[in-house]
């Protein structure tokens, strides 16, 4: 049955859907050039090859985007900062970004229970970059620059307030977000996969890459 405008009501529907998914990839792909900018700031990172530097960043970019995401949002009103400075409601990203959305928003509340301060933020974004990957050329530059940093978050935590009695194994409840992001992230490829297979809009190639290239299998 047409609406009063003559346009049938599955037509519509439909061509909404692709708004909201061309909102879900461009969120995506700007954030990967934000994060691509914040990659090339961390001390020593410049210095190893550039296939190595690629490889980390499409390696990491789904768990540093949702890191970055849930650290910047504020999930008791269910706002949403992005990094391209986009601020949305869960209800705008919801039909973009499905379930996972929600799941960033626990994650994200989870992260304010922990107060966590800017420097230890930015040292747990750090190593979700610098970490092991299959593939990496100097593999041994990695893992030295990746020690630096779990060194410079340990000392940063029990020389602020994380090191107060109040506070205890704080390291290692900030480390073992880590683990919490990686399931995250398959969750963001599930929900990539879902909507490349819908095929609504067509999939940008940065995207299309980024799922490509950090399949798990």
């Amino acid at each position: 049955m047409a609406s009063c405008g003559g346009e049938p009501a599955a037509e519509r529907s439909a061509e909404d859907e692709a708004d909201h998914i061309r909102q879900f990839y461009e969120l995506l792909s700007s954030s990967m050039e934000m994060i691509r900018k914040w990659a090339e700031k961390i001390p020593g990172f410049s210095a190893f090859p550039k296939e190595d530097r690629e490889l980390l960043l499409e390696s990491a970019f789904l768990e540093v985007f949702i890191l970055r995401l849930a650290y910047r949002s504020n999930p008791e009103e269910g706002k949403l900062i992005f990094c391209n400075g986009a601020v949305l409601h869960r209800e705008e990203c919801v039909r973009g970004f499905g379930e996972w959305i929600d799941s960033i928003i626990e994650f994200s509340a989870a992260l304010r229970r922990m107060k966590i301060d800017v420097s230890s933020f930015s040292c747990l974004a750090a190593l979700v970059m610098i970490t092991d990957r299959h593939g990496l050329k100097e593999a041994k530059k990695v893992e030295d620059l990746q020690n630096r940093i779990i060194t410079c978050l340990k000392d940063h935590v029990t020389t602020s307030d994380g090191g107060e009695p109040g506070r205890p194994n704080y390291l290692s409840k900030l480390l073992g977000k880590l683990p919490e992001l990686c399931t995250l992230c398959t969750q963001g490829l599930q929900r990539i996969f879902y909507v490349k297979l819908a095929d609504l809009v067509p999939t940008p190639a940065i995207v299309d890459k980024l799922f490509l290239d950090t399949l798990p299998f």
